[in-house]
């Protein structure tokens, strides 16, 4: 029994002494910077747009029109072959009809020939309209490459943008859904070469849409429903790519400017963290300590304000002045001393934050590592995300101090 009271002494003494951890959460928005550094001295892209899809309209205009030809032929024999079929029907019946009004004349009563049934004209052939691609502007009007940090202009950074056409391949219907709807599918590719230069030199070159891909083009209850749909579009006269068209531009602009974003633009970014404080607890004061969260505070609001961070980094090394300072105190033998191995490990958490804004990412290793070996759980948490993002940000960083 005295073991039981001696364990429970030991742990509810530790826990009436654990100090208080305050965790004041902040959005840090900053600006990212480059994988490629474009000299500075340049600010704005300009577009190029090539035509290559106007030899694959050509190309489908005269396939069109071989198909037109050819089914106008097609209708043509069948027309003359239902004539044909028509008239010997015809003849034969006023044959018919003949012996029988001469049969009257003799005397001879008969019944009327009934006239027959005569073949149903040829229907008419249907077509899908040529597949015409269309660029860019024609179809979506305000939609442009953007890239952050960079204006459109005349001049700075090239990008050239070839769509080389789009191409239906096949169309097909089949069941689906259990024989409860009918889908047209389409397979296709709508090749889009993108390419960027900057001082005449390839930056980047990527091919979108190159791949034969799929696209629904009619899906309704039966193949009735899409012979109705089929007669509706030719009497419409509708382009039914013109949306696929926009799907496969509008992927192609969104993906380069990420790219592009990423590889030489200075987007605006957010990134979470948080500054730990320690509340009074018994004689122990740490007021210190709130002073340094005012100055991180005010430090990682200003982050975002220029590239490189420099309003930002004047009040961050003031509170890192402060947390070395209180760091010289620590005690991780000594569990009630003031800065014990808790506190000092998520100061050194607040330490690796503020190193790693200020771009010292040597330091910011230094007291991840020591959170993560000395500190509570919650440090080391903080710090292992802290320490994935280091070789990203110092990459990036070291380009552009270059």
């Amino acid at each position: 029994m005295k073991y039981f009271f001696l364990l429970s002494g030991l742990v509810f003494g530790n826990y009436f002494f654990s100090q208080n951890i305050k965790d004041n959460k902040i959005s840090i928005n900053y600006i990212q910077l480059p994988k490629q550094k474009v000299d500075e001295s340049i600010s704005t892209f300009f577009t190029i747009y090539k035509d290559s899809y106007l030899d694959k309209n050509n190309q489908q205009l005269s396939i069109y029109q071989f198909k037109v030809d050819s089914a106008e032929a097609e209708q043509q024999i069948k027309i003359k072959t239902w004539k044909t079929l028509k008239n010997t029907i015809k003849r034969n019946y006023l044959d018919s009809l003949s012996v029988w009004k001469q049969n009257i004349a003799k005397g001879i009563n008969r019944a009327k020939p009934t006239e027959p049934i005569y073949p149903e004209y040829p229907e008419s052939y249907f077509l899908f309209p040529p597949v015409l691609s269309k660029s860019l502007s024609e179809l979506m009007s305000n939609k442009s490459i953007k890239i952050a940090g960079f204006s459109e202009g005349n001049s700075g950074v090239r990008i050239e943008i070839d769509n080389l056409g789009l191409e239906v391949i096949s169309i097909k219907g089949k069941y689906a859904n259990q024989g409860k709807s009918y889908v047209v599918t389409a397979r296709y590719k709508m090749p889009i070469v993108i390419k960027t230069f900057i001082s005449g030199d390839l930056l980047h070159q990527k091919q979108y849409h190159n791949k034969i891909a799929n696209h629904v083009v009619f899906k309704g209850k039966t193949e009735y429903d899409y012979e109705i749909w089929k007669m509706n579009v030719g009497e419409s006269n509708k382009d039914i790519w013109i949306n696929l068209q926009r799907k496969l531009w509008n992927t192609a602009i969104n993906n380069i400017s990420s790219v592009l974003d990423s590889e030489i633009g200075y987007p605006k970014k957010r990134e979470n963290t948080e500054v730990y404080i320690v509340k009074k607890f018994q004689d122990y004061n740490y007021e210190k300590l709130l002073s340094a969260y005012n100055y991180a505070e005010s430090g990682y609001g200003q982050v975002g304000l220029d590239r490189n961070k420099s309003r930002a980094k004047t009040q961050l090394i003031k509170a890192i002045n402060i947390w070395e300072q209180e760091m010289k105190e620590s005690d991780l033998a000594n569990k009630k001393s003031r800065i014990n191995s808790k506190i000092s490990g998520l100061i050194s958490a607040n330490l690796a934050d503020a190193y790693f804004w200020m771009e010292d990412f040597e330091k910011s290793n230094f007291y991840i590592n020591k959170a993560i070996n000395q500190g509570n759980l919650k440090a080391k948490n903080h710090c292992k995300k802290l320490k994935r993002d280091i070789p990203n940000f110092k990459k990036r960083y070291n380009v552009y101090i270059q």
